[in-house]
């Protein structure tokens, strides 16, 4: 470090010169790095108070500047503080936040809160009597009523309607007392449950057999699916006669999120193994403990920190898409995915304990005349086999909550079925598929935990 006393006092004006001239260089360059970055913001969103907070970090850092050519305490929080408060409230500002939306905005969450307090689990047999209405989506002339005579009477307020429309829904001559679903039926068959302010749409004939419903039409048609203009489409609307005639079963939604699941965890664990056996051989090369020495040792060392480094700040979902797009839907794609990234993320990973394991054995090794291969057979890999292992069993864990998410682009497993679910906004089988997820992440994650204790 510099003598204090031979650094001019005039220099902490300049803090980042000064700081340089005491032989503090990575402060110095932390100054002149966030300067840059505050005067940046300052320019990009222009507002006076955002240079008023830059000159409050110049002040700062003069403060603390001066105190260290004076050979005091430094302090460099003033200016710390100012910085955050910059950065904070620019971070505020780009992100829109308003603490008052979700307490105004709550009533139109409201429902889809209720539907996921009802995730359908049990389903009871059932014998159903379906009355369907052809409806045209969307209107290509003045809607009329449309009415049904089939056993029953159906009246619909119009026979052609498009989405965001109120329609009217009346009955005769239906059972008293029996259960009644709405269904409607999009042009390639998909079904969806009639909402009601968020709630399925269920309800009973009175004694008489009638009954009266209000509802609005749905956003049925899938995109990709729309008809070409001046064109309709013939949807359904279905009403459901629901008579049950046996003990409670698990639904079908429950079965499939079940299945789903197990294809999940199967997922992740392929995209692990195979991450494994990939990542722990080209860790080996980047531990710089390893391939210090000749200059080739060292290029390979930095080749493959940097290919580990790139492939990591690549996200999964982004492997997901590419994946979805060269080897087509399904889990297969949702297994590349995630083993590209794991490669990477454990490449890194191992690379850190192979540097940090006891250097005795490695230079005993050495010492006797080995090649680099013997020393890493005999002195390296019974060192970081717990370590190994112990970082593969949690990276199983991060990919099954991983693969949920790589689902919503076509990876296949419970997160593809969940965004169809969505998408239909049959939240109460979204509920089922959240406890569904919940529940493995929390069996693997007490599992993966006790694989850890025991190995480590």
């Amino acid at each position: 470090m510099a003598a204090e006393g031979r650094v001019p006092r005039g220099t902490a004006l300049l803090p980042g010169v000064a700081y340089w001239a005491l032989g503090l260089r990575t402060l110095a360059g932390i100054w002149a790095g966030l300067t840059l970055i505050l005067l940046g913001l300052a320019l990009w969103r222009g507002h006076p108070w955002l240079w008023v907070g830059w000159g409050f970090w110049w002040l700062g850092a003069i403060h603390d500047a001066a105190r260290r050519l004076a050979g005091r305490r430094p302090r460099g929080w003033p200016a710390a503080l100012a910085a955050l408060a910059v950065i904070y409230a620019v971070g505020w500002e780009v992100t829109e936040i308003d603490l008052r939306a979700p307490f105004v905005r709550f009533e139109k969450m409201r429902p889809y809160l209720i539907a996921l307090t009802q995730p359908d689990l049990l389903t009871y047999p059932t014998e159903r009597q379906v009355y369907r209405i052809p409806i045209e989506v969307p209107c290509l002339h003045s809607p009329q009523p449309v009415v049904l005579e089939d056993g029953a009477r159906l009246r619909l307020s119009a026979g052609c309607t498009q989405a965001g429309d109120p329609l009217t829904l009346e009955g005769e001559g239906f059972p008293a007392g029996v259960p009644l679903e709405i269904w409607w039926v999009n042009p390639i068959g998909e079904r969806q449950r009639i909402l009601q302010e968020g709630r399925r749409l269920d309800l009973r004939a009175d004694a008489s057999g009638r009954f009266e419903v209000a509802f609005v039409a749905p956003r049925a048609v899938p995109p990709g699916f729309e008809p070409p203009p001046g064109r309709s489409q013939t949807h359904g609307l279905e009403v459901h006669a629901v008579r049950v005639v046996g003990p409670p079963q698990p639904s079908e939604a429950l079965l499939e999120v079940a299945e789903k699941m197990g294809e999940t965890v199967a997922i992740a664990l392929l995209a692990t193994t195979w991450a494994v056996l990939i990542a722990a051989p080209l860790s080996f090369p980047a531990a710089r403990n390893l391939m210090g020495g000749s200059w080739p040792t060292r290029l390979l060392y930095y080749a493959m920190r940097a290919f580990f480094n790139v492939v990591r700040s690549i996200e999964p979902l982004i492997f997901g898409i590419v994946f979805v797009v060269w080897v087509g839907l399904g889990s297969f794609a949702g297994m590349l995915a995630l083993m590209a990234h794991s490669v990477a993320a454990l490449g890194k990973l191992f690379s850190e304990v192979v540097e940090h394991i006891d250097p005795g054995p490695v230079e005993a090794l050495t010492a006797t005349g080995a090649h680099r291969l013997q020393v890493i057979r005999y002195a390296v890999i019974p060192q970081v086999i717990p370590e190994f292992v112990s970082f593969a069993v949690y990276r199983w864990d991060i990919n099954v909550r991983m693969s949920t998410i790589i689902g919503f682009v076509g990876g296949g497993g419970i997160g593809f079925r969940l965004s169809e679910w969505i998408r239909l906004s049959a939240y109460r089988q979204v509920a089922t598929a959240v406890i569904g997820i919940a529940v493995v992440v929390m069996a693997l994650d007490y599992l993966s935990a006790q694989i850890r204790r025991r190995i480590v």
